[in-house]
């Protein structure tokens, strides 16, 4: 079946989840007290809940181009424990895992206050450090790279996609829309060498950083757990701060120049200072953003090639909005 949204609602493919699951709970010797229920369907991602004696349960199974979810964060759950919100079983040829619920995430707190985004950038930069020294094992698992020397590239090969596309189609390009995109290449490849003269090393970005994809700890003492990695890249760290900073401007109404989103950018940069000086830091982080557009781009692109029609309506925008925007500024006017 084509439509994953109509597989994942149909009754053979709930019965095959629920086998794996039930294989899955008899080898912890734990039971299910009751049916699955399945709170919701897009054409990214189904999760089921699992009431059992243990707590509930959340299932999961991606859309094919972000299989490699599963195995990513079973790996960063060995690497960083306290980090991540590991899966307890994994099936990666099917994209699919099971992972204790955690409780309520960071978002339920219904907070503006700028302390509540220092403290998601910042505890994530904890995490991308200790994930730097393992490119290599996350590249295995299935995390794809984005290496910044190669961004341009990319960016350039897909146009031959959007332009050889009908006219009619949701990510078709016209020739000058893609001769704009070309245009703009070349500040990717200044972007890239901004960054190279700044030693950060390359590190996981989770390319969707937000309140809802981290749980709220048990204690002050304790980090955040992210989960929900299936858009991220092995890539330029700085650029997980795109999200948050859109999100932020969104959430204040404001611009980017505003001195709580500032104050947000010098938390997660704290992280970092014993690798170069605060100042040299911050010159990073525009750089990094540019490349953080090539990455949001490149997320939506390896979703839509599994898209249903009307998903390809509804989510192509996105991708030609990241395409077509790339090097606009995000911090700078």
């Amino acid at each position: 079946m084509n439509n994953l949204r109509e597989a994942w609602a149909s009754p053979a493919w709930r019965r095959e989840a629920e086998q794996w699951i039930d294989l899955v709970l008899d080898s912890f010797g734990v039971t299910r007290t009751g049916p699955t229920d399945q709170p919701r369907i897009r054409f990214w991602s189904t999760q089921l809940t699992v009431p059992t004696d243990h707590g509930t349960l959340w299932f999961k199974e991606n859309n094919p181009g972000q299989f490699a979810e599963a195995s990513i964060l079973s790996l960063l759950g060995e690497l960083a424990p306290d980090h991540v919100a590991a899966p307890l079983a994994i099936e990666p040829s099917r994209g699919w895992m099971l992972t204790a619920d955690h409780g309520a995430t960071l978002d339920g707190l219904g907070s503006d206050d700028p302390a509540v985004w220092a403290r998601i950038t910042a505890d994530f930069a904890d995490l991308q450090r200790i994930a730097a020294p393992h490119g290599e094992r996350l590249a295995e698992a299935g995390l794809v790279t984005m290496n910044p020397e190669v961004a341009a590239n990319f960016v350039e090969n897909q146009l031959l996609l959007h332009t050889g596309l009908p006219a009619g189609h949701p990510l078709y390009l016209s020739a000058e829309e893609a001769d704009d995109v070309v245009r703009r290449l070349p500040a990717v490849h200044r972007a890239v060498d901004a960054l190279r003269a700044v030693p950060v090393p390359l590190s996981l970005d989770h390319n969707d950083l937000h309140a809802r994809n981290c749980f709220l700890p048990g204690t002050d003492a304790e980090p955040l757990r992210f989960f929900d990695f299936a858009d991220a890249y092995w890539a330029h760290p700085f650029s997980a701060l795109l999200v948050p900073i859109t999100q932020m401007r969104e959430q204040w109404n404001t611009t980017a120049e505003d001195p709580r989103i500032r104050s947000v950018v010098t938390a997660y940069l704290e992280r970092w200072t014993d690798l170069a000086p605060l100042p040299e830091l911050r010159a990073a982080v525009e750089p990094a953003l540019t490349l953080a557009g090539v990455h949001r781009y490149g997320s939506w692109l390896r979703l839509l090639v599994y898209a249903d029609d009307d998903s390809m309506r509804a989510y192509a925008p996105a991708a030609r909005h990241y395409l077509t925007t790339l090097t606009d500024p995000v911090l700078t006017a």
